[in-house]
């Protein structure tokens, strides 16, 4: 686990601090800021090679380069550039926060993909334990609106970030904020499960 979140820190915030520094001087900042998103980008398709499916994380990832690359394409800004993570993790955020109100909301979906993979009749168990057990709608519901509330804020204090740093310290620091608030929401969720009756 120690090297998987090394590995993920050189390539994920490293690189792309790394990569726009060199880049820089010579194509000007927002192509290099574009060209650092190169890293997360390859470990994400590398990711999605090996395993064969699109991860969440990848997904993510991936949606992010999208943006920035319609966003250099049509002249956009370096802050706004730096916003396209937000944009994205807000999003999610806002839909998991709403999902709530839903028959089921969707962490439901991602707990029953994860526990049962490709197994119908697991994924068939899953449907009727939601239809008999209170207390894992009642579960379901909790961590689907707290998830998705720390989504927001961090996509909160990033915002905040863009526009209050130099852009090489941003890159610097808020792969950390970002994986800061999945870290302590994922603790929050092994807490809470455990207590869970």
């Amino acid at each position: 686990m120690r090297r998987e979140l090394v590995r993920t820190l050189l390539i994920n915030a490293i690189g792309p601090y790394v990569v726009y520094l060199l880049c820089k001087p010579y194509t000007g900042s927002l192509v290099a800021l574009a060209l650092s998103a190169v890293p997360p980008t390859v470990e994400s398709l590398w990711s999605v090679v090996q395993r064969r499916r699109l991860d969440i994380v990848s997904a993510l990832v991936l949606g992010g380069i999208a943006v920035s690359l319609v966003l250099v394409a049509f002249g956009g800004s370096e802050r706004v550039l730096l916003l396209r993570e937000s944009l994205i993790t807000s999003v999610i955020g806002l839909v998991l926060a709403g999902s709530v109100v839903f028959a089921r909301p969707l962490l439901f979906y991602l707990f029953r993909q994860i526990r049962s993979g490709s197994d119908a009749t697991a994924a068939a168990q899953w449907d009727q334990r939601w239809e008999r057990e209170p207390a894992l709608r009642r579960t379901m519901r909790i961590l689907t609106l707290v998830w998705g509330l720390g989504l927001v804020v961090e996509m909160a204090v990033r915002t905040v970030m863009v526009f209050e740093m130099e852009i090489s310290d941003f890159l610097l620091i808020s792969p950390f904020v970002q994986y800061g608030m999945t870290g302590a929401l994922a603790a929050w969720t092994v807490m809470f499960m455990r207590r869970r009756p």
